[in-house]
C-alpha cells in the first residue's frame, strides 16, 4: 500500500497513494507485521493487525527516508476526520508523516501462524486493508513499471479524478476527488477481485487484481513519496464493523433462508444479538426464517413473547416525506420509516442508499456515493441527512435500507 507524493526538481509536487503488493526481496527477511488467520463468525475474535502511529515510528516505516509520527497536523482534529463508528481505534492525534526518498517503504504481512510465515491468502475469505489518508493530485501519472508489481493501487490524477490501477490497466471514477480533506480509504481482496471503498461507499467493484507475484496473496503493504496516513489496518474483518464481537451468547440460528447472509453479515448479525438486552440463551431464533432475522437487524427491531421465542417484523414502511435539492448534487432528505405500524424510535443498524432517475418513466440507478456514512437514528418515524450525489441531472429519489 503506498502514500506518495512526487517529487521533481525538489519540489513536493502532489500524493499518490496506492494500494500495492510489491514482490521484491520479501521472504528474505521476517515479517513486519502479524496479521491474524481467521476472523470467527461464531464465535467472532477481535483479529486485526493495527498500527495507530501515536507513540514511536514502527521499524518498517524507518527503513528508508525521512519518515516520522508527528502530531504538527491540526487537520487531524476529530471534527475534520471521517466518521466511523467503531471501536478499532483509540481516540489519537498522531499520524505517519512520510518522506521516502525515492524509495519504498514496505510493510511485509503474514498470518500468526506457523510461526509467523503463513502467507496472508484471500482465495476464499475476504482481506480487507484500511486507513485513513489525505491525498493531493499527481503532476504526473505513476510509473507504471513500478505499479506492474503491485496487486492493487490507487491515487488521483491531475484532474483530480481518483484512479484504480488493476490488471486491466487504470479505472477512472467520474466524480472530483476532494483533497483538502482525511479520507476513510478501505480496499477489499476476495478471489482475484479488489472493491474500493472511500469513507465507507464504494467507488470501484469488482477490479481485477494485477498478476502479480503468488495469486490471491497479500504479501506486503507498501508506501512511496510522502504524505500523510493514519489508523492502518489488515484483517479478514470488515474494518466497518460497529463493535468487535459479541458480548453475550447467541442462541441457535435459523436455517439458512431464500437469502441467508454472507459470513460478514452474519458476523453483523451475531455482534448485534450478542449485544441484545432481550437476547439470552435462552431465547429461541429459530422460529424466525434467516431471511426475518437479516430483516429484523437491519431495522433494530426485535421483539420476543413471553416464551422467549424471537418474533419476526410483520411490516414496514420505508421512504422519503421531504427533500431539499440544495444544489444540483446535494440533497437534504427526511426519511419515513415504520415498523409493525409504529414510528421508528432508535438507530437501526442499516445504512441507507440511494437510487435515482432523471425522468418520471426512466429506470432507477444506484447512485454511487449516495449512502450514509453511519447509522441513522429516528425519532418519532423520522431521519434527515445530507446526501452528494453524482451529477446527472437526477430528479427522483427512493432509498433502500443496506447493510
Amino acid at each position: 500500500m503506498s502514500f506518495i507524493r512526487k517529487r521533481l526538481t525538489g519540489a513536493v509536487e502532489g500524493v499518490l497513494t496506492c494500494f500495492s503488493v510489491f514482490i521484491l526481496t520479501q521472504s528474505a527477511r521476517a515479517a513486519d507485521s502479524i496479521v491474524p488467520s481467521e476472523w470467527n463468525v461464531a464465535p467472532m475474535t477481535n483479529g486485526a493487525y493495527r498500527e495507530a502511529f501515536n507513540t514511536a515510528l514502527p521499524t518498517w516505516a524507518g527503513r528508508v527516508g525521512f519518515n516520522r509520527v508527528t502530531n504538527q497536523f491540526p487537520s487531524m482534529a476529530s471534527s475534520l476526520l471521517p466518521v466511523r463508528s467503531n471501536m478499532w481505534f483509540a481516540s489519537q492525534d498522531k499520524v505517519l508523516q512520510l518522506d521516502t526518498d525515492g524509495s519504498v517503504v514496505t510493510n511485509t504481512l503474514a498470518y500468526d501462524a506457523a510461526g509467523g510465515d503463513g502467507a496472508v491468502t484471500f482465495a476464499s475469505a475476504p482481506v480487507y486493508v484500511d486507513m485513513r489518508i489525505r491525498f493531493e493530485t499527481m503532476s504526473d501519472p505513476p510509473n507504471v513499471t513500478m505499479l506492474s508489481n503491485s496487486k492493487l493501487a490507487i491515487f488521483v490524477e491531475p484532474g483530480g479524478k481518483l484512479v484504480a490501477f488493476h490488471s486491466g490497466g487504470t479505472t477512472t471514477n467520474n466524480a472530483t476527488f476532494d483533497t483538502n480533506k482525511w479520507h476513510q480509504v478501505t480496499v477489499k481482496l476476495l478471489n482475484g477481485k479488489g472493491d474500493v471503498l472511500v469513507n465507507d461507499a464504494l467507488v470501484f467493484s469488482n477490479l481485477t487484481v494485477n498478476a502479480s507475484g503468488t495469486a490471491n496473496t497479500l504479501s506486503a503493504v507498501n508506501f512511496y513519496g510522502t504524505g500523510l496516513v493514519d489508523d492502518l489496518y489488515v484483517s479478514h474483518g470488515n474494518p466497518a464493523y460497529a463493535i468487535a464481537g459479541p458480548t453475550g451468547e447467541i442462541p441457535d440460528l435459523p436455517d439458512a433462508g431464500s437469502n441467508p447472509p454472507s459470513d460478514e453479515s452474519q458476523t453483523l448479525i451475531n455482534a448485534w444479538l450478542g449485544a441484545h438486552p432481550k437476547v439470552t440463551p435462552a431465547t429461541t431464533l429459530t422460529t424466525l426464517t434467516q431471511d426475518q432475522l437479516s430483516m429484523a437487524y437491519l431495522l433494530n427491531a426485535l421483539s420476543t413473547n413471553a416464551s422467549g421465542q424471537a418474533e419476526a417484523v410483520a411490516s414496514y414502511t420505508f421512504g422519503i416525506a421531504n427533500i431539499d435539492v440544495v444544489s444540483p448534487t446535494t440533497l437534504v432528505v427526511t426519511l419515513d420509516l415504520q415498523t409493525n405500524g409504529s414510528d421508528k424510535s432508535g438507530t437501526i443498524n442499516g445504512k441507507v442508499q440511494l437510487f435515482g432517475k432523471t425522468t418520471i418513466g426512466g429506470g432507477w440507478t444506484l447512485l454511487p456515493g449516495a449512502i450514509t456514512p453511519k447509522y441513522l437514528d429516528f425519532t418519532d418515524g423520522q431521519a434527515t441527512y445530507t446526501f452528494t450525489i453524482p451529477s446527472g441531472g437526477y430528479r427522483f429519489f427512493k432509498p433502500q435500507i443496506v447493510p
